[in-house]
């Protein structure tokens, strides 16, 4: 689905295979801790963020190795792509979601505060993922969809998290929210009337 009409502030949440990520515009990057990011690639019209196993997401080509590392916790990277468009050509499922008026500032502080280095520059767009250590491990009950829920919550959405680890979970909930917003009254600067509450997730 496309961003919520009159929503100031978005994202968009993205399904490729088992794994999701969080797209964010570039514009509004700018006077975030992410804001480091644009050097590398100043015409990206956004920015996709995601979690992973640092053994699968550095793999050429993922095999049985990387996949039974996958069962046990082990060190993690985030995952940042600078995109022609609002997400990546790949995407087999996106659903925007408005924002809380903090809500991109608070996204950003979540996902620069979960990378273990100063944020780089990105990559290039079209060039691929800059993968950067993150201070956060993965295991089987913290995924990298886990880690969008998380990211969705420090935001100010009330989505859960505890419990959130495939991609049908992640975006059952995703879209349960967006069904939400679609269903509350905004005002004329894109906020729902429920904004002042809703840095409060469900468990």
């Amino acid at each position: 689905t496309g961003p919520p009409t009159g929503a100031g502030n978005f994202l968009v949440v993205i399904a490729e295979s088992w794994h999701t990520e969080i797209c964010l515009p570039a514009h509004a990057l700018v006077s975030t801790p992410l804001a480091p990011l644009r050097a590398g690639a100043p015409a990206a019209e956004a920015f996709g963020f995601g979690f992973g196993l640092e053994s699968w997401m550095r793999a050429d080509r993922p095999g049985l190795n990387e996949a039974l590392e996958a069962l046990a916790s082990g060190p993690a990277v985030i995952s940042v792509r600078a995109l022609r468009d609002s997400v990546p050509p790949g995407s087999e499922e996106k659903v925007a979601l408005g924002l809380p008026e903090a809500g991109i500032a608070a996204i950003a502080a979540f996902i620069a505060g979960n990378i273990s280095e100063p944020v780089p520059p990105s990559m290039p767009v079209g060039a691929g993922l800059r993968l950067v250590p993150s201070s956060i491990a993965y295991s089987l009950h913290f995924t990298c969809n886990t880690w969008v829920m998380r990211a969705l919550a420090e935001a100010g959405l009330p989505v859960p998290v505890a419990g959130i680890v495939l991609r049908r979970q992640a975006m059952a909930a995703v879209r349960a929210e967006a069904e939400r917003q679609a269903r509350t009254p905004r005002d004329a600067e894109g906020r729902t009337a429920d904004h002042a509450v809703r840095g409060q997730p469900r468990p």
